[in-house]
């Protein structure tokens, strides 16, 4: 009766840790993508500068390329809460100063692009540090879980973001959403603050890695990834399918579809909106699958799928006179969907296996280096694809990179 009850404990201490991380990551994932779309929003309104517009985007995403190995070396050197609570409480403070600076006279362009650079600074510590802490939330079992469901928000904050983004710009004052944001990331650490993040303590080897010098510390990460068989097959497909997604899709897609078959813009959302649709489906089933197949196993049917859907992006331009705005339309949104799925399929199986793989007193370094790498790779591609869409034909540029990434793929997963 006892160790029934204990267990019984055990499980509500799991299920309430789970509540909370998902509490505090909807806050802070939603607060940040609202804001980060919201201030691009109100920098082109005051200043009709496309310029200013994407040095505003800049700000957003340059600082998590450069922060997120210093943050991974942070999170295994500090406390897993004091990190994820200062970087939320943290995050709140900024958006009252934000609040009081504005009071008396509108935030000028360099007090919003200092803002959105710490903003970016703060959540690319909170964010790698939340990813080494989310294993010894819960049992191993459930991570697959814990993984999907973050997934599930990373989704649909990036939907939702920008919708309640611009209906704030356009009902509310600025300053009032800045005090709103704050008092959401200090709800968000309060409620992360009660989270056990030693719920599940994992037997690990003594590397003593806060009394390395940083450098060391960066190294042993990096050593690690390409040490580990396992972990250097998911880094390089992840690479990868970033690479194709960057190359293939996220440039060719808009000009096929905005520029050759002339649909209307609203169309063209509905289509890219299809793929965060995806991610979400993917998410919510990604989980039955893993219980059918190993992981082993979906990762390279997976990315395979992903590759020869992207691969027949090009195909309407053949069919432009026959097929109407309807078929393009569903045809395109069909394919975003699949692809969309594809990304959870592949994205929740890699973390939980760099979860399961990587020792937790070196974790933040290698998945903050990880990261780093991949978020690298995608303007790389994208800037590569957008130079070379003056010179190949649109319809052969997707499968230029599905090629590539189905070569890769096969080298990853060949038999020794």
């Amino acid at each position: 009766m006892t160790e029934a009850l204990l267990s019984l404990k055990k499980d509500q201490e799991e299920k309430r840790n789970i509540v909370l991380f998902l509490c505090g990551k909807a806050v802070s994932m939603f607060g940040s993508s609202v804001y980060g779309f919201a201030i691009g929003l109100y920098v082109l309104t005051i200043t009709g500068s496309a310029l200013s517009y994407a040095v505003t985007i800049m700000m957003n995403v340059v600082p998590m390329i450069l922060i997120n190995p210093i943050a991974g070396v942070l999170a295994d050197r500090f406390p897993k809460k004091m990190m994820i609570v200062g970087t939320d409480l943290l995050n709140g403070a900024l958006f009252f100063l934000l609040f009081y600076m504005s009071h008396n006279q509108p935030l000028s362009l360099g007090h919003i692009y200092a803002s959105s650079f710490l903003l970016s600074v703060v959540t690319s510590f909170y964010g790698i540090t939340m990813e080494a802490a989310k294993p010894g939330l819960t049992y191993p079992k459930r991570r697959i879980r814990v993984n999907s469901l973050s997934k599930l928000i990373d989704s649909l904050s990036t939907i939702l973001g920008p919708i309640l983004g611009g209906v704030m710009i356009a009902l509310m004052d600025i300053r009032v959403f800045m005090l709103l944001n704050g008092i959401s990331f200090v709800l968000s650490a309060i409620s992360e603050f009660f989270i056990d993040y030693e719920f599940y303590v994992e037997p690990q080897q003594k590397r003593v890695v806060h009394k390395m010098v940083f450098i060391e510390h960066l190294k042993m990460g990096i050593s690690y990834i390409f040490d580990s068989k396992v972990l250097k097959k998911m880094f390089f497909m992840f690479i990868a399918l970033n690479f194709l997604l960057g190359f293939s899709l996220n440039v060719p897609l808009p000009y096929i579809v905005n520029e050759i078959l002339l649909l209307p813009p609203k169309l063209y959302g509905i289509i890219n909106a299809m793929i965060s649709i995806g991610l979400i489906l993917g998410a919510l089933t990604v989980e039955k699958l893993t219980r059918r197949m190993n992981f082993s196993t979906i990762l390279p049917y997976t990315v395979t799928a992903i590759s020869v859907l992207v691969s027949l992006l090009g195909i309407p331009v053949f069919f432009q006179e026959a097929m109407n705005t309807f078929g393009h339309t569903i045809y395109f949104s069909s394919l975003c969907l699949l692809v969309g799925i594809g990304i959870s399929y592949v994205d929740i199986p890699v973390i939980t296996i760099m979860q399961n793989e990587i020792p937790p007193d070196i974790r933040g370094v290698v998945f903050g280096v990880s990261m780093s790498v991949v978020k690298l790779v995608l303007p790389m591609a994208l800037l590569v694809s957008g130079y070379l869409v003056k010179y190949v034909p649109i319809i052969i540029l997707p499968m230029i990179g599905a090629i590539i990434t189905l070569g890769i793929n096969f080298i990853l997963n060949r038999k020794d």
